[in-house]
Order: structure tokens, then sequence, then C-alpha cells
């Protein structure tokens, strides 16, 4: 893809750098919080964390020009997708497992289309899934297999007779894409993809389908590819659409960020290596995305040094995670939620004294949601316990690159790396 300025496909919304307005009611849902986010560079981008008034309403603002889905994230697990055309949206629902089925859209007429989609979903699946394997079992005079036939026909007819705007064509053209490549029915799904990354503007990277497009696309030349070798496969397919769309673009970037995001390093550390080397010797401009990309794959390493963290407030005095001054630190990160967890804090307060006898400290970060949750479970931890509430959204676990919990950094009186563990049982067993 050539470094220049895009023109839209089709000029969406009333206004080009518009701002317009999330808003909702969750019902049983008072006075919590709700995540607001959009797709940027292909990752979500949370925009707003705010909470829910007596009613369970809540609003935020998108300050820029988009075109695709807004996702609504309670911290509980429960979300909603919401596409848009650049225009304002507003919904009500009931917060927990009803929260897609009890949908109403009262404004955004975008998304109000896409339900029509949404709504043809489960027969499509059957025709496409189920009827093929069915009609393995039956003849063609049977009439079960006829009863299928008729249906087939009368779904096809649905699917032609359907009319859809712009942008929600665009996300079904995209959706139809992934599922055809998945199924490995469309020989060509891979060139389309291709077309797509080269050729599409920034609704490819807000449609929420473009890391499924990434995955898609590689996991058809694995398949397809000659050789046995899976890591020499990962990098032809990468170098193939990377000289396709040009790493120096941010849209040859979102490909290689979201690759080094779904390739495990601990199984391909060649191709880390290789890409992680290749961009850090660009002269161009790199996207935040694939910066953090690059930054958690060099970063976090034995001998570095960790972020520091501020915290809201201060901890029994201390503002920040360097102001906690020890002769080694225990950085651990943890969950009131995660019974896992739960399962390691007795060991960890057994390891905490003679820890502190010699001149340590543990400083617990907690990815937890709600505030209650967080204050019962360290009201009887006697180390420095904090948490920001925003569950796995938290930036310092961002920051740490922590993907998983429990996790432990031991660090040194400068702050650097000792080690890193998943449960205080390692820690005692390298003092032997």
């Amino acid at each position: 893809m050539k470094n220049k300025f895009i023109l839209p496909l089709v000029v969406l919304g009333s206004s080009v750098f518009g701002q317009f307005t999330v808003s909702g009611q969750l019902e049983n849902y008072a006075n919590k919080s709700v995540l607001v986010k959009i797709y940027e560079n292909s990752d979500l981008k949370l925009i707003k964390n705010t909470k829910t008034d007596a009613q369970g309403n809540f609003s935020a603002n998108v300050p820029k020009e988009y075109n695709g889905f807004v996702r609504i994230d309670l911290p509980t697990g429960e979300n909603l997708s919401l596409l848009t055309d650049n225009k304002n949206l507003k919904f009500k629902t009931v917060a927990g497992q009803d929260i897609m089925n009890r949908l109403e859209i009262i404004e955004g007429n975008t998304q109000k289309e896409y339900n029509k989609i949404i709504a043809m979903q489960p027969l499509n699946e059957v025709q496409n899934q189920v009827f093929p394997y069915l009609m393995q079992m039956y003849k063609p005079t049977d009439e079960f297999y006829q009863a299928m036939i008729k249906e087939q026909n009368r779904i096809n007819v649905l699917n032609k007779d359907a009319k859809y705007s712009g942008l929600v064509e665009y996300i079904k053209t995209l959706n139809d894409l992934k599922q055809a490549a998945q199924s490995g029915k469309d020989t060509q799904a891979v060139d389309k993809i291709v077309t797509h990354f080269v050729n599409d503007d920034d609704r490819l990277e807000q449609s929420g389908l473009f890391n499924d497009l990434v995955f898609a696309y590689v996991n058809t030349k694995l398949s397809t590819g000659q050789g046995d070798n899976v890591e020499e496969k990962l990098i032809a397919a990468t170098d193939e659409i990377l000289a396709k769309t040009d790493i120096t673009t941010p849209r040859g970037q979102n490909i290689l960020s979201t690759l080094l995001n779904i390739v495990p390093k601990d199984q391909y550390a060649g191709f880390h290596k290789k890409y992680v080397d290749k961009v850090n010797g660009l002269t161009c401009k790199i996207t935040d995305q694939l910066k953090k990309r690059v930054g958690q794959a060099t970063s976090m390493q034995v001998g570095s040094q960790v972020p520091n963290i501020t915290f809201d407030k201060p901890i029994n005095g201390k503002k920040s995670l360097y102001d906690i001054k020890a002769n080694q630190k225990l950085i651990v990160f943890w969950a009131s939620w995660c019974p896992a967890c739960q399962q390691e804090i007795p060991y960890i307060k057994e390891f905490y004294k003679d820890f502190k006898a010699k001149g340590g400290e543990i400083v617990a970060i907690s990815l937890d949601f709600d505030e209650t949750a967080f204050k019962d479970a360290t009201k009887d931890l006697p180390w420095y316990n904090y948490t920001d509430l925003l569950r796995w959204d938290s930036p310092i676990a961002e920051q740490f690159s922590v993907s998983s919990t429990p996790t432990l950094f031991l660090v040194d009186k400068d702050n650097k790396i000792i080690k890193e563990v998943h449960h205080i049982s390692e820690l005692e067993a390298a003092k032997k």
C-alpha cells in the first residue's frame, strides 16, 4: 500500500471531523463502571471510563471521526458492540446474561440496520454448517433432504433480497470473507483479504475484524504453503504481505503488530527477533501500537528497570512504586476475582514474613473492578495494595506486559528485574 492519503470509499456521517455521543441505560446497574472503547490501529482503545447514575444511565463522547464498532465493556465481563457511522448512538438494555437479548436501539440507524444481519446469522450458520453435514446422511430423493433444499432456497432469497447501506454492507462483506477463509470453501479468500489490506481505508481497522482477517490470512498460508517448518512459512507469509502493504505505512505496521501479538514468542523466537530487529531499523514514523509490541518484546527482561507506578492517592505515605525503598521488592499482579491468586495469597503471606525481615517489601497491584471487593480482599494484607479498578484495561498491566494472574516480579533496590515468576514457590526454590 503506497504511503499516501486515501479518500474514503463512501462519505459517512454528516460531520467529517464530528464528535458524537454514545449513551445508554443499563437496568440493574446503578453507580457502576462502564468502559467505552473504539478500535484504533485495529486494537481496542479505552476512551472513557465512566460510571452509571442511580438509574443506570451513562454517556461518553467520541472526539474524532469514526465509522466502526464502539464497544461497551462492563468490568464484570459482559460487553456490547454497536456499529456507528460517525453519528450518535443511544441504547437501552439490562446488565447480565440478557445484555444482548434485551438490547433496544433508541438512536443509531446503522446499528438498527446491522441488527438485521445479526438476525440472519443463525439461519446462515444452519445453512453453511448444519445442512452440509446432514445431507451426507440422506439421499436426494428423501423427504427430509428435499426439505433442507427448500429451506436453503428460502435462506438464499432472504439474503439476496436484503439491502444494506454502505458501512453495513462493508462490515457484512468482511465478515463473510472471514467465514469463507475459515471454512476453506473459497480458494480465492486469501487473495481477497490481501486486496482489502492494500486498498481499504481506516474502516478496515475500525471494523473489529482486522485481527481476524490477519489470522485468517496467515492460517491459510500455513495450511497451503510448502514445507514442514512452520516458522519459515510464517516468515514467508509475513514478508509477502508486508511487501504488498509496505511496512512504512500504518496499514503494514498494523498487520505486523497483529502478527507479533498472535504468534507465540516462546515457540517462534526467530520470527519475533527478525521483525523486532526490522522495526528497530526503521527510520519512518512508527505507530504507537507497533512501538508497544516491540517494546514488550525488548523490555521486562532480567536487568531492565520496571516502569514506575504512580498511585492515585498515597499509600502509607508513598506516592509511587519508586518511593517505596527496600533492598528488594516483589511486585505482585493479582485480583480478588482470580481463583489462582486466592490460592497463592497464603503462600505469599508466609513468604512475606522472612522477606520483610530481610529488608524486602511487597507491592500488590490488583486487577480488580469492584472497589468493595478490592477493599474486602486486602483488609488483612500487610503490604502495599493498589488498584486502578480497570481490570485488564489497566495501563499498569500493559506497561508490565502482564497477560495472566498471578504474575510476580522480583526487583532490586534500583527497581531492576531479578526474576519474573507466576508462583511464590518458584522464588522459594531459587533460594535453595
